[in-house]
């Protein structure tokens, strides 16, 4: 586990394991217990908390919800934690890490979690855990890590031989103190994007919502509409609506000289492409909507296509209804009403489904005027999406700096 990272230490810098910083008590260093150990059949409704993977997962050092009896607790006694110690995810989500404040109520680790208690006349806590963040250690972690299915943190012997740059602890103070002050404004500029964020999705609903719903009544099915929209289901303004069936046999994964014709299944990921065939049976524009898995996937799809597993397309009445204004108006309905709600999307069920009809002039304008909305609130997402990105990446730079004595 040595790392040669970092070979040109600033004066007064040295590099120890992780093992020469631990505190001298007895399990300063401790995996938790084996499951068979720690037993749901054991846990009370009152007694002392058991530690699990949330806690570090969201730096959340009082959130709990299992306890086991006095009694089992002087069995499991090893595997205490208090205040002071630090609490690292081993299993499944790695490398998260929570220092267990003063006031934090003792109790037990579970098995997917480490417990680290420090030699703090060596290394404070604070510093340690900055570094535990920093691309370097985590590195570290990742190259530990054992299995390809679930990931695990490596073993405690080989976990101690990690090496860890340590400034004196003047030193250390300075670097936490910097990194704390330049930690906060970056973190209150993420806030301010991520509420940017939740603007933007209410923009878009509140668009919807006034376009499908212009009297605002609150009336949750059939509604008042302005004069000249009616309600219509589904089935009665559509030529066609179907589901897909089993995928054809010829079916490559990508385009070849014969496989031409894109074939697509219920899901988000590149809009449901799964290969291509060498016949259509969806020849005109039409929309699809996923109907297992992600549930009120809309797309639109005006080049011929196959599509699979039950895979709604539909195809709209020509002089009747604008394929956009479908697309934005099943956004609306489905998703926001069916989506979380049901297992799968019936053919029979989406036919019957009912959405306000305005003229056909109307719905080119109001489907016109959503694009305009969707792109602009699209174009910022991506611009707050790339600049959380941005933020993210100072911190590791800032952290880099920080433990090679940059700062």
């Amino acid at each position: 586990m040595q790392n040669n990272i970092m070979t040109n230490l600033p004066q007064g810098w040295k590099m120890e394991t992780l093992g020469e910083i631990l505190s001298s008590d007895k399990y300063s260093i401790k995996r938790g217990p084996f499951g068979s150990a720690l037993k749901k059949s054991f846990f009370v409704e009152k007694g002392i908390r058991i530690f699990e993977q949330y806690n570090p997962i969201n730096n959340d050092p009082h959130w709990k919800r299992y306890f086991i009896s006095h009694e089992k607790f002087q069995e499991l006694e090893a595997f205490k934690a208090t205040e002071g110690d630090l609490l690292i995810s081993c299993s499944g989500t790695l490398g998260k890490i929570v220092e267990l404040p003063k006031d934090t109520e003792m109790g037990i680790i579970n098995q997917a979690l480490l417990k680290i208690r420090l030699n703090n006349i060596k290394i404070l806590n604070s510093y340690f855990i900055y570094y535990f963040n920093s691309p370097i250690m985590q590195e570290k972690i990742l190259e530990s890590t054992l299995g390809s299915t679930i990931k695990n943190i490596a073993s405690v012997k080989i976990l101690k031989q990690i090496e860890i740059p340590l400034p004196p602890l003047k030193k250390q103070e300075r670097i936490v103190g910097i990194l704390d002050e330049s930690f906060a404004k970056i973190d209150e500029s993420i806030k301010i994007l991520e509420q940017n964020l939740l603007n933007l999705d209410e923009l878009m609903q509140s668009a919807l919502q006034k376009a499908f719903n212009p009297l605002k009544d609150n009336a949750k099915e059939n509604y008042k509409l302005p004069q000249s929209w009616e309600w219509k289901s589904l089935e009665e303004i559509s030529e066609n609506i179907s589901a897909g069936g089993d995928k054809p046999k010829n079916c490559t994964e990508s385009k070849t000289a014969k496989n031409q014709i894109p074939v697509y299944a219920n899901g988000v990921n590149n809009n449901g492409l799964v290969g291509y065939t060498d016949k259509a049976t969806i020849i005109k524009p039409s929309l699809t909507i996923s109907a297992r898995g992600t549930i009120g996937f809309v797309c639109i799809r005006k080049e011929p296509y196959f599509p699979i597993v039950r895979l709604i397309s539909l195809i709209p009445c020509e002089n009747i209804l604008c394929l956009h204004y479908l697309y934005f108006c099943l956004n609306f309905f489905i998703a926001k009403g069916e989506g979380s709600s049901i297992p799968q999307l019936t053919i029979p069920k989406f036919k019957s489904l009912q959405i306000p009809l305005p003229p056909l002039k109307e719905q080119e304008q109001i489907a016109k005027h959503l694009d305009f909305v969707f792109e602009k609130t699209k174009a910022l997402k991506e611009l707050y999406t790339k600049e959380l990105k941005d933020y993210e990446e100072l911190k590791q730079s800032l952290l880099n700096k920080a433990f090679k004595g940059k700062l």
